[in-house]
């Protein structure tokens, strides 16, 4: 019973909360090649031009045994051992490919802030009291003006109208403490 109350009590608070879901997945895979037999690395000459070097061996991961093969294609400017360095460490992946034995781990953590004072306002309609920092500056009216006595600013406020989003410009002034308060959007 004091798990409910203690459910019922959060819905409200985090219905209110801004939330983000942070997602991270890690996959790792443990393939070792114990062993390699039969190596054969042979260096032809492609209809194309340039130079391919082919290695085939087969590979035990733990009991099992398995053919690999890896080419590289090149100009023929480089060292045939270069390259065939690069075929066989194609080769090692195309044993990884095979064998593979993965390991997937995900990570959802849900963070969300509950403080009004660090959200910004949801909606700017005039008499919408806020922080500075929750309303969105004007980019083409950055500065402050006088209005009827009080520091004012230009801003903006985007808002969904049927399937499109059309953003608002807006005024807010300043009140006797940090408090900001919309007067005026169009």
């Amino acid at each position: 019973m004091k798990r409910l109350a203690l459910i019922a009590a959060l819905i409200p608070a985090l219905a209110t909360a801004e939330c983000v879901l942070q997602d991270r997945t890690v996959t790792s895979h443990s393939i070792v090649i114990q062993e390699r037999s039969g190596l054969r690395q042979i260096v032809v000459v492609p209809p194309e031009g340039g130079k391919r070097c082919i290695v085939n061996f087969r590979a035990r991961v733990g009991a099992a045994w398995y053919t690999a093969t890896g080419q590289y294609d090149w100009a023929g400017d480089r060292p045939a051992n270069e390259a065939c360095a690069v075929a066989a460490a194609r080769a090692d992946d195309s044993v990884h490919g095979q064998a593979i034995s993965q390991h997937v781990r995900s990570e959802k953590v849900m963070v969300c802030n509950d403080q009004e004072s660090l959200s910004n306002a949801k909606t700017a309609t005039p008499g919408t009291k806020g922080q500075l920092h929750q309303f969105r500056p004007h980019p083409d009216y950055p500065n402050r003006f006088w209005h009827n006595g009080a520091q004012c600013r230009m801003i903006l406020d985007s808002a969904w109208t049927g399937r499109d989003i059309h953003t608002y410009q807006g005024v807010i002034c300043q009140l006797q403490d940090s408090t900001w308060v919309v007067v005026d959007k169009f």
